[in-house]
């Protein structure tokens, strides 16, 4: 299209102004425009509704869901997860406009689908997240962002050559104490800090998260689907709970290393404008602790 006065060439309108052009058009017309389409009087137009599903909807998928979903221009379109009695569950809260979906592949290939959060156990993060920038979603991704730094690396690749918008789920990082801490840090009233140590200290005790009975499958789990990428073994009710039992499955989720660290290896990282480590060491095994799972019970590095 070549240009003109009243449409130059190269004019790139956003669709807010778009909606202005058309409600000014509109006095010259004999329909009838609802001012929600418009977005006046305390609606949101439309077209600037953003289209939101969520992939993993446990503990932290729901509640990074409701989060999003408490804005009125976002809208809750697609509920995906393994389980059907948690997928149902978060779709009933959102019914009006909200489809529940068993695979991820399926929530992608909705072409009305603007962004997702991904909240699904670890070993599921990489995949789904490069998934979802071909696709062409941004993402909000649960930490760990990855299990290993190749991941991390594919997964930026991924952001970058899509054009897309991504954040990653540590909400901590947003919070009044860490703010505090690294305002006083950069301060100076410390002094030059030469050394940093961080803990994560925890007691399970020695039979740790406990057994799991052996049992099939229950009805309504597309177990094979929820292993995915990750070794498949039988059905594990405590495995399969949340991201706390995640954490003592190595396979599965790295381990309390990538459970926790993000967090407390965040605070001076961020404080002390570190760049990428030159070396990283780790030390570590399973000595006390019995019970289902593999991951160490000490670690340090």
């Amino acid at each position: 299209m070549t240009g003109s006065k009243d449409f130059p060439e190269k004019t790139a309108a956003t669709r807010r102004e778009f909606i202005k052009g058309a409600a000014a058009a509109a006095v010259v017309m004999p329909a009838v425009v609802p001012a929600a389409a418009l977005g006046r009087e305390g609606h949101v137009a439309p077209s600037e509704r953003i289209n939101l599903g969520a992939i993993g909807v446990n503990g932290m998928g729901q509640a990074n869901l409701a989060n999003c979903a408490s804005y009125p221009d976002v809208v809750v379109t697609a509920v995906c997860d393994v389980a059907e009695s948690r997928r149902d569950s978060v779709v009933e809260r959102y019914k009006a406009t909200a489809k529940g979906y068993r695979d991820y592949r399926e929530v992608l290939a909705r072409a009305d689908l603007d962004a997702v959060i991904i909240a699904t156990p670890p070993h599921w993060h990489a995949l789904m997240a490069i998934d979802a920038c071909r696709a062409g979603k941004d993402i909000y991704l649960q930490k760990p962002m990855t299990l290993y730094p190749d991941e991390t690396l594919a997964v930026r690749n991924a952001v970058n050559r899509h054009k897309r918008v991504s954040q990653i789920g540590t909400q901590i990082h947003a919070s009044e104490n860490y703010r505090r801490v690294v305002e006083w840090i950069r301060s100076g009233k410390l002094g030059p800090i030469s050394v940093v140590r961080t803990f994560n200290v925890m007691n399970q005790g020695p039979d740790g998260i406990g057994y799991a009975p052996k049992e099939d499958t229950p009805p309504g789990v597309d177990w094979d689907m929820w292993c995915g990428p990750a070794p498949l073994c039988p059905f594990n009710r405590l495995l399969f709970a949340d991201s706390y039992y995640h954490c003592s499955f190595f396979a599965y989720s790295g381990g309390w290393t990538p459970g926790m660290a993000p967090h407390i290896v965040d605070l001076p990282i961020w404080a002390l404008g570190l760049d990428l480590p030159q070396l990283t060491a780790c030390t570590g095994g399973r000595y006390v602790i019995k019970g289902d799972g593999d991951a160490p019970d000490r670690q340090a590095g």
